[in-house]
């Protein structure tokens, strides 16, 4: 259920205050029984705010972030009206369906979140609170959509505490919120030791066995990845980072899932998974890197350069041929560009090829996410021997990184690959990103190769070094 109003001249929190008080006085007697049991969402548009400046702002110790790759939904969450998580390997026709039995048809309600890149539970203390999956509505959210800002409340009916009770405690919450006007974000605390995992020279090693391994034939891909942690000065505010991420123009998924005060998952990620709109299906390749130019030459010289490479157009292949297969067993109807085009992102610009289905009557979220991931472009090619040689040879636990995270509607569902990702703990920011290994990969190539990706956190956390060195 869904309800939207505008009332001048009130503050937003007492907008929405007046449609609760109303909501719970006159329409919730009438309610069916089973409208009662789903996500019932009461929302007022309000004046402009920036979500992910607002959720800053916030005291909860629980924070969603979610901000889309086109620039028209971004929504920022506190606290939480319904958590789907476990520690278990997720049975994925079991979660979505868990997911979609809450959510009431053609409701703007959501629930938010993702999976673990591998289906085992969590060893690592910073992935403990994430699980193998979690996903949260909301309980109360600030959110852009098509140039018009909302503020809303979601809430899971408790058939157990009086409804004024219930009533009482959303008033308190909301309360709680803070609508003032913030002119410029929490500045980062510096740099104080950074570690690698592997090093250098463990990279080479890891490599030279990966390389050995694609020369037998049993793999022709291994993406590998390197976790780089950074020891900051003090806490720090995993909103701050993003906030000083996002600069620039390039069209990037942004998240945060904070599920415990000092601890967050971050990113800023070009690459969908895929997006699901009832029946029509939308997927892409992302493999192959370059960075970008000192000059508009130089980028254009780069970008053809990837365009030509026999080395990455193969590796762009695998993803291609993966997505092709999938969507051959998801889809009725499947679309491919026949070419790819370059992407071009502030430190990095990667190939990139647009894929497209209808899909088969019955086919559902549980089997489409499944059949995706992990692609090609952050596991590998064949895919569950690349996974297996993934856990034997990287001395780190992936955790949620180039996992999909996203959201779940009643009617769709969107989610993206989280790479360009960082795990924050406190005053520790582990940043993680990987290289796609194909016979003839360079070890030092592939280590600057990840350095450029990790550039979009770096130079942040660099600028704030330098700026207090001139200081």
């Amino acid at each position: 259920m869904t309800s939207t109003s505008r009332i001048k001249r009130l503050a937003p929190h007492q907008q929405l205050q007046r449609q609760l008080k109303s909501f719970f006085r006159i329409d919730l007697p009438q309610l069916p029984a089973a409208v009662k049991s789903n996500i019932i969402r009461i929302q007022v548009a309000i004046d402009s705010h920036d979500p992910l400046t607002w959720l800053s702002q916030q005291t909860a110790d629980l924070k969603t972030y979610w901000s889309d790759r086109e620039g028209q939904f971004a929504m920022a969450g506190v606290g939480a009206a319904d958590i789907v998580h476990s520690q278990s390997a997720p049975d994925f026709a079991a979660v979505f369906a868990r997911l979609q039995q809450r959510l009431p048809e053609h409701s703007a309600a959501r629930y938010y979140g993702g999976f673990s890149f591998q289906p085992t539970p969590p060893l690592t203390e910073g992935w403990q609170q994430f699980g193998t999956y979690r996903f949260v509505v909301p309980q109360f959210e600030v959110y852009v959509e098509a140039g018009q800002t909302y503020l809303a409340c979601n809430m899971l009916l408790s058939t157990t505490t009086p409804y004024p009770q219930q009533l009482a405690q959303l008033l308190k919450g909301l309360e709680q919120l803070s609508f003032k006007r913030v002119r410029r974000p929490q500045s980062l605390p510096t740099v104080v030791n950074r570690q690698d995992f592997p090093s250098q020279p463990g990279w080479h090693q890891m490599l030279h066995t990966a390389l050995q391994t694609l020369s037998t034939g049993e793999l022709a891909k291994i993406v590998l990845a390197r976790q780089s942690d950074f020891t900051l000065s003090q806490t720090v505010d995993p909103l701050s980072v993003l906030l000083a991420m996002r600069c620039g123009k390039a069209r990037l998924f942004r998240f945060c899932f904070q599920p415990t005060a000092g601890q967050a998952f971050i990113g800023a990620s070009p690459e969908r998974l895929y997006l699901r709109r009832d029946r029509t299906l939308h997927t892409e390749a992302v493999a192959g890197t370059r960075p970008r130019g000192a000059s508009r030459a130089d980028d254009q010289a780069l970008g053809q350069t990837l365009l030509n490479s026999e080395k990455d157009n193969r590796e762009h292949q695998f993803v291609v041929q993966s997505l092709r297969t999938a969507l051959a067993q998801l889809c009725k109807l499947v679309g491919l560009d026949q070419e790819p085009v370059l992407l071009k992102l502030n430190q990095v610009q990667h190939l990139h090829t647009a894929c497209h289905g209808i899909l088969t009557d019955g086919v559902t979220d549980g089997e489409i996410l499944p059949r995706l991931h992990p692609t090609p472009a952050v596991g590998g090619f064949p895919k569950r021997p690349a996974r297996e040689a993934i856990d034997q040879l990287e001395p780190f636990e992936r955790g949620w990184y180039a996992a999909p995270v996203g959201w779940v509607s009643s009617n769709a569902a969107e989610f993206a690959v989280a790479i360009r990702s960082g795990l924050v703990v406190n005053h520790q920011l582990s940043l993680f990103s990987g290289a796609g290994i194909v016979p003839g990969s360079n070890p030092s190539d592939e280590w600057q190769e990840i350095e450029n990706k990790l550039r979009a956190f770096t130079t942040v956390l660099n600028e704030v070094e330098d700026e207090r060195a001139l200081a």
